[in-house]
């Protein structure tokens, strides 16, 4: 395996073999990123300046029959939080990259000139890509895949990223060859944009260079957990993560209003169930994977009236913060607004707590989706004085409205779970290197980091600091890995990661080793944070979330300001 390092300026190209002895041997994915970042990119640097890099990496088990490891990380400074950030996703990208042969892509110095790059068993060129410009995600993979052939996987960005707006994301197309998925927080589409590139295309490789030392021993840790994944997430895989926007209404715990409140009384409108019946009555499809060797296959595709595709992978995260928080209860407005999100490369994360604010501040009707549109397709897409500031983030509109009521850590919007309720995915928010981002280590109803402890009741501040550090550590180790965290970031599975790469590396890892290595990942993190001037003190939520109770519950957010100061303590024992 090696790293492919693009000057985007120069298009001068160097690669960099991993050996056996390489620090980046056990590193990809979140990991590898992290360290190029931490190690390469001055803290200080303007996030879209030449300083910052961009760094597309696969996981360490990229390339092999490990269920749910074919996800892209990439990682940079982040010009959303101004620290380190790392975001993942599915696709078809990063398989291909692994049987190419490549760990990672990073994009050094700035273009002023718009290129696309492509990877082809012929190897990397720079192209120009002023034929692109300004195109959204849809017509551009349509243009690409004409050009290049139609199974060939894609980067992307969008509107937003060639304006460099601070919720800014990258494009990777599905297995149905759509543009949805997306590495959608801290803005690295704006990264990408500054760097001068509009698309990375790979071409599918005649002969894979991915090497499994011990293929069968590989195989007896892999596939009993394949099939065993496949069965337990049965119901997951039938309705996806909308399945719970029911059930975190009922749990009282899903943004609504701009997180006045913690249920939506339409609720029923929205639902996983309703949008798996809508998608089924219309021609679309569920249990769709989102990248190769996913087995629990939880993306679906959503049709219009007419049966024409409309977006794909609908989330529960998309559903909430464009649903319940704006007071919108209509799925083919979600959809929409789904679409167009992923057509300009906008995080709808971000961009659904933007408009929740924005609303909150009276500049906006709640439960207005035509204006939601004209947002997106309008303003955003034409970069409008509007556009900016509804493209630039939570905090962003937060500063300029002077509200009141900001949902945002360290700089990044708080995705679908009331931290008041969801407790310990509100440490999670506080806590984490990575901003408000509840995939560093989702402490969602019913998750455990050890199935043999306890770690107290929901809406309860017991044991939760354990919880959020569990898990946080054990997820950046399947971000490491390129692993799907649904398939369960826990102390057992750990076992099985160390397994899994003994038998591919010719290693003796236990599971104590590879916990060290999220733990050495995060500790990076921290320590380019803290030189970014983004120190402990930040380890806390808006103090709305202190101050005023979420209704009905009448909870309030009562973890210590001094313990969220010292949560990483522990890492140093």
């Amino acid at each position: 395996m090696k790293i492919a390092r693009i000057d985007v300026n120069s298009n001068k190209i160097i690669y960099e073999e991993i050996t056996r002895d390489s620090k980046y041997l056990l590193l990809g994915g979140r990991g590898l990123t992290s360290q190029i970042v931490h190690d390469e990119v001055p803290p200080n640097c303007d996030p879209l300046g030449p300083e910052n890099k961009l760094i597309l990496s696969n996981g360490t088990l990229a390339g092999s029959p490990f269920p749910n490891s074919a996800r892209t990380s990439a990682g940079s400074k982040s010009p959303l939080t101004n620290g380190i950030k790392e975001a993942n996703v599915g696709g078809r990208g990063a398989m291909m990259l692994a049987r190419h042969g490549i760990r990672a892509l990073v994009l050094q110095n700035n273009s002023s000139e718009l290129k696309v790059i492509l990877i082809s068993d012929d190897g990397i060129e720079l192209l120009q890509g002023n034929e692109y410009k300004g195109l959204g995600n849809y017509e551009l993979h349509r243009k690409l895949r004409e050009k290049f052939g139609e199974n060939v996987g894609i980067y992307s960005i969008g509107p937003a990223g060639e304006f460099m707006m601070k919720a800014a994301t990258i494009a990777a197309n599905d297995l149905e060859g759509y543009p949805s998925r997306h590495a959608a927080r801290g803005g690295l589409g704006a990264v990408m944009g500054s760097k001068g590139i509009k698309a990375i295309i790979v071409k599918p490789t005649k002969e894979s260079k991915v090497k499994i030392h011990d293929l069968k021993k590989f195989r007896e840790t892999s596939t009993p957990f394949a099939k065993n994944l496949a069965k337990t997430k049965e119901v997951f895989s039938t309705f996806g993560t909308p399945l719970m926007m029911r059930a975190m209404s009922e749990y009282r715990g899903i943004p609504t209003k701009n997180f006045r409140m913690g249920s939506f009384d339409k609720i029923a409108n929205i639902t996983g169930e309703k949008l798996h019946e809508l998608i089924m009555a219309r021609g679309g499809k569920n249990r769709l994977a989102c990248s190769p060797n996913c087995v629990i296959k939880c993306s679906n595709l959503f049709v219009d009236e007419d049966g024409n595709h409309l977006t794909s992978s609908l989330e529960y995260e998309t559903m909430a913060l464009n649903g319940s928080n704006l007071m919108i209860d209509d799925l083919d407005s979600l959809a929409k607004i789904d679409r167009l999100c992923d057509d300009n490369g906008i995080d709808t994360i971000e961009f659904g707590g933007t408009v929740g604010v924005a609303m909150d501040c009276g500049k906006i009707e709640w439960g207005n989706a035509q204006k939601v549109f004209e947002l997106l397709d309008k303003e955003i897409r034409n970069n409008t004085e509007l556009g900016k500031l509804y493209g630039n983030g939570v905090k962003n509109i937060g500063e300029k409205l002077n509200a009141k009521r900001v949902p945002q850590v360290k700089g990044q919007g708080i995705s679908a779970y009331d931290p008041r309720v969801f407790k310990g995915m509100g440490v999670t928010f506080a806590t984490s290197p990575q901003g408000a981002d509840h995939t560093s280590g989702a402490a969602i109803a019913g998750r455990v980091a050890s199935q043999n402890k306890d770690y107290g009741e929901l809406t309860e501040n017991e044991g939760k600091f354990d919880l959020s550090y569990e898990l946080q550590l054990y997820t950046t180790v399947m971000d490491s890995m390129g692993c799907c965290y649904f398939i369960g970031p826990s102390y057992e599975n750990m076992e099985l990661i160390a397994r899994a790469i003994n038998a591919m590396y010719n290693l003796n890892l236990t599971r104590d080793d590879v916990i060290n290595i999220g733990k050495n990942i995060i500790k990076m993190e921290i320590e380019f944070n803290e030189n970014a001037g983004i120190t402990h003190s930040t380890n806390d939520v808006p103090e709305f979330f202190r101050e005023e109770p979420s209704e009905p519950t009448g909870l309030k957010y009562t973890f210590s300001k001094d313990d969220l100061k010292s949560f990483w303590d522990k890492l140093r024992e």
